[in-house]
This record gives structure tokens, C-alpha cells and sequence, in this order.
């Protein structure tokens, strides 16, 4: 390799190189490599070297909290030009610049995740039996909030009161338990201010999360991925994963060799002529088309299939030239008309694809966004059972405060495992007008997939279905309108005047559906 302004043959080694950056011949490492002889090789160079010199800046709940309070000030020194933002309203899931890209954990987490819940996962959480005098670092910090009025109340020397650490916001105070533990820290780490008290209940926050990080970062490694770099949410990353596995161990045709024949030698007359009309050279003789049939063990050479007399076809592997001996393979008349100007590489792969179809997972395009944008509008949801999930001896509260003593009932169900046993759509989006006897062939099975359709409850099952609608769907509720939710909702929310619920998109059950989108085993059991 050639170094500029560096004499020749003389070995040099990374010190060298530290050496000339420091001299100032070079700004950094990259800026040196990429005046090296060899540099232009790599054609990843420059997204290698935005991913080296993006510093990432991890936040909780950030996207939703601190950016927004802080946007103003961080757009106005870094410029709205040099921004690229990823938006989902109201929160930013990321925020890039050439040499930082802030994002959330919080993306990254099922949804409702809590600070603690995360810490635990990656880290397994305090397991100090004396919370009060835990110095583990993995529990969570106590702070006077709303005591904070000024910085100088951060110069205090003494421990703030226990009535400091109530919060008005959230109508809350600390117990006595939490409290001992504020005057602990505060004689075992020797704080001589409320200050020092702020610099603890941060690092709390933000040594275990890096922690945390670096744990998470590690499980995703298992699967050839960083999270910092190849997605900025957790669907994103496991969208990628999944289309790295579907396009893994594909499988290949058998490639039995097929009957052997003469390839018809009154074709050649049309591939003659074709090449005179083109102005092309034709130099293509029936031996080496022969010679190739018998190479190819009378297989087509794109797609593997058998050949015979009427399917083969002679295939110019560079259609910039005539029909030349050197330039043919054989190929069935499909890829030949449907290859056209695409690579053999690109072309076979393409038809491996194909070969696989029912295997992989497929992509929604422009030619079925419409069908896409009327199965995202049918998402309606389910309703909210309010059960705790989890629950932990003596410490989850139940029936207004009281601690849970013991088991007192077991409900295990695998109700996603459950969904996905179920058949699911797959291959490409079709659709097909309805017809007479629609009906009759989804009860028969003989179609399967997603039937747009009005449907109502009859009458006399109205009353079996009254605590549990059969039908959920997302509408538009005037909350000003009593004829729509009742006396008792519109005498309730006239009463809140000021925070009085406005028109909004609600998730209801209902005994009938207009236009919606039914899956056909729901369908057969409606």
C-alpha cells in the first residue's frame, strides 16, 4: 500500500501511525486510512466509519419525557439541518447526528416495562435482604423532588425532612422505612449536602443502566446484531433477525438429470433471424448446444428444471450480443423470457426464492399497500382484563393495601403460543371479489384468509352475549353527546368542566360490525 508522504520501504507499525496523528499529518485514524493506497476497496468505508463515530446516548422513557423538554435548547445548538429524526408521536425514538445518535430503551423493552423491571432482567435486581442499608448499587435512589426549589437548597448541609420527600404532584409521601434509608446513605457515603445526595441518586440511575445496557447489547450479539446500529426499536431488531434466518438454509432443487435429447435444430433458424433483425452476430452452432445439454444433464441452467425438446431454449448470457458459442446457456422458455436484462446470479437467486416461497417471509409493497392499509385499519385490539400478572409474597398489596400472604389462586394459560398454533396468513396478499356461495366455501375450508364483510348478532343470543360482546372495534365517541354513552358517562364527565373528555377514537364491544375485516376460522365460529 502506498502512505502519502511516508518514505517507502520501511515497515511501520500502529505506533508510527499514533505518532503522525499526533504530529498533526493526519486528523484521526480514519482520516489516515482513508488516504491509504487501499481505502477505496472497501465500499461499507463510509457507513463503517458514520457507525465508529456515532456515540450513542441511551435514555428511559427519554423519547417521551426529556427530549421533548429539552428540544428547543438541543435543536438550537446542533441545527435542525444536521438533524435526522425517527418520530412516533409524541415521542422521538431517535435523534442523529454525524457523531451522536440519542435513543430510548425504552423502544427496545416490551411496552409498560418499568426502570426496575429492566434493571432486574439484565442485572437480577437488589437482592440485599436490609433495604434500608443496601449498598449493592442495583437498588433504586430516593430524592426530595419538589423539595428542590433553588440550587442553593442543593447546598444544605443537613438531611432534608421527612416531609421533603412528599410529592404534590403525585399525592404521595416516602415511608419510614425509606426514609432510615436516606439517613443512611447519607452517614455511609459521608455527604456533606443535599448535592451529594443528588450525585448518588444519579449515579443510581445511570451505573446499573449502563450495566443493563451492556448486558442487553451482549443478547442480541447471540444473534449477529447491535443494537446500537441495526435498529432503533425492538420490532425493528427482530425484523431484521427474522429475515437473516428465513433467507438461511434455503433449500435447492433436486437437480435430477432429465431424459437426454437432440436440441431441435429448427430453432436455430429464429435465433438467426433474431440476431440479422438486432444486427447482431450469430455464431451459435447445434454441437455446442448439444455439448451443453449433456454439461447441464438436461436441466434448466437458471432454475433447475427438466428440460425437454419443448422447453429448452437457447439463453444468451450477455444480451448485448448475438447468439455466439461461449455466450449460450440452456434454459426453459420461462426464464428466458422473464430473465431479460438481470444478472444470472440475480436471476438464479431470484428463482431459488421463488422455489422457496412457502418458507419465507414476504415484504409489503406498493402493489399491496392497499390491503396492507385495511388490515392495519382492522387492528382493533381486545378488551383490558385487569388482573395483576405477577404477584410476590409478602410484598404485592392487594384489596386496598393489604399484603398478599399466600397463593390463593393459579391461572396459567400460553394464550400467544396458543394464537400462533393457530393457521396464519402467509405468501403473498391476494384479493378476490365475493361471489355467491362465499359463505359455504369458508365453512367448507376451502378458503382461508380475511373476509371483509357486515355482520350482527341475532336477537335471541343478544342475551347470552350481554357481559361479553362478540364484536371489538375502534369508533369515534362524541363524549358531548349523551345518546351516545349514556346518561350516567355524560353526567360524569360534564362534572370534570375543565378536563372534560373531547371526541376520541375508543376501543368498544358491540353486537355488530360494519365493513370489518374477520378472520375465517372466527368467522366459521361466528
Amino acid at each position: 500500500m502506498e502512505i502519502p508522504d511516508i518514505p517507502l520501504g520501511k515497515t511501520y507499525k500502529m505506533s508510527d501511525v499514533e505518532s503522525w496523528i499526533g504530529e498533526g499529518k493526519y486528523s484521526s485514524f480514519f482520516d489516515f486510512h482513508s488516504k491509504i493506497g487501499f481505502a477505496t476497496q472497501r465500499s461499507d468505508y463510509g457507513k463503517i466509519k458514520q457507525q465508529l463515530d456515532q456515540v450513542p446516548v441511551f435514555g428511559f422513557n427519554s423519547g417521551r419525557y426529556d427530549i421533548n423538554l429539552i428540544k428547543s435548547d438541543l435543536f438550537a445548538v446542533i441545527g435542525t439541518n444536521n438533524i435526522k429524526s425517527v418520530i412516533k408521536n409524541p415521542s422521538y425514538m431517535c435523534i442523529a447526528t454525524w457523531n451522536m445518535k440519542i435513543l430510548d430503551i425504552s423502544n427496545y423493552v416490551p411496552a409498560g416495562t418499568s426502570y426496575d423491571k429492566y434493571l432486574t432482567t439484565y442485572l437480577g435486581g437488589c437482592k440485599c435482604e436490609d433495604k434500608i442499608s443496601c449498598v449493592c448499587g442495583l437498588g433504586k435512589g430516593i430524592f426530595p423532588y419538589e423539595y428542590i426549589t433553588s440550587f442553593n437548597v442543593l447546598n444544605e448541609t443537613q438531611v432534608p425532612p421527612k416531609s421533603a420527600f412528599d410529592s404534590k404532584l403525585r399525592g404521595t409521601s416516602i415511608s419510614n422505612d425509606e426514609y432510615d434509608r436516606v439517613k443512611f446513605v447519607w452517614e455511609h457515603y459521608e455527604m456533606k449536602s443535599i448535592k451529594d445526595l443528588l450525585i448518588w441518586y444519579n449515579n443510581l440511575d445511570v451505573v446499573p443502566f449502563i450495566k443493563a445496557i451492556q448486558g442487553q447489547r451482549e443478547l442480541f450479539k447471540r444473534f449477529d446484531l447491535d443494537m446500537f446500529v441495526d435498529g432503533v426499536s425492538l420490532p425493528g431488531l427482530s425484523e431484521k433477525e427474522m429475515y437473516q434466518t428465513c433467507f438461511k438454509n434455503l433449500q435447492y432443487p433436486s437437480k435430477k438429470p432429465a431424459k437426454a435429447f437432440k436440441f431441435p435444430a429448427k430453432r436455430t433458424v429464429g435465433y438467426k433471424n433474431q440476431d440479422d433483425k438486432a444486427k447482431r452476430e450469430f455464431g451459435m452452432t447445434l454441437d455446442h448446444l448439444n455439448t451443453l445439454l449433456k454439461h447441464q444433464k438436461y436441466l434448466c441452467a437458471l432454475c433447475y428444471s427438466q428440460l425437454t425438446c419443448e422447453t429448452a431454449s437457447a439463453d444468451r448470457i450477455n444480451n448485448k450480443l448475438g447468439h455466439l458459442d461461449g455466450n449460450i446457456l440452456i434454459s426453459c422458455i420461462s426464464c428466458n423470457t422473464a430473465r431479460k436484462d438481470m444478472s444470472l446470479m440475480g436471476f438464479r437467486y431470484e428463482k431459488l426464492l421463488e422455489f422457496n416461497s412457502d418458507k419465507l417471509v414476504y415484504s409489503i409493497d406498493k402493489e399491496e399497500s392497499e390491503i396492507y392499509g385495511k388490515m392495519k385499519a382492522n387492528i382493533a385490539g381486545g378488551p383490558s382484563i385487569i388482573f395483576n400478572r405477577y404477584a410476590k409474597r409478602n410484598e404485592t398489596n392487594i384489596r386496598c393495601g393489604k399484603l398478599c400472604k399466600k397463593i390463593i389462586g393459579y391461572d396459567a394459560n400460553a394464550l400467544y403460543l396458543w394464537a400462533l398454533g393457530n393457521e396464519m396468513p402467509c405468501d403473498r396478499l391476494t384479493t378476490i371479489e365475493p361471489y355467491p356461495g362465499i359463505i359455504d366455501d369458508i365453512k367448507a375450508d376451502k378458503i382461508f384468509g380475511f373476509l371483509e364483510c357486515d355482520i350482527r348478532t341475532p336477537d335471541h343470543l343478544k342475551d347470552y352475549f350481554s357481559e361479553m360482546t362478540p364484536i371489538f372495534k375502534n369508533v369515534l365517541i362524541d363524549c358531548t353527546d349523551e345518546s351516545v354513552i349514556g346518561k350516567h358517562m355524560f353526567d360524569y364527565n360534564q362534572s370534570r368542566e375543565a378536563n372534560r373528555s373531547k371526541p376520541a377514537r375508543k376501543l368498544i364491544g358491540s353486537y355488530f360490525g360494519e365493513k370489518i375485516l374477520i378472520y375465517a376460522p372466527l368467522l366459521k365460529w361466528y
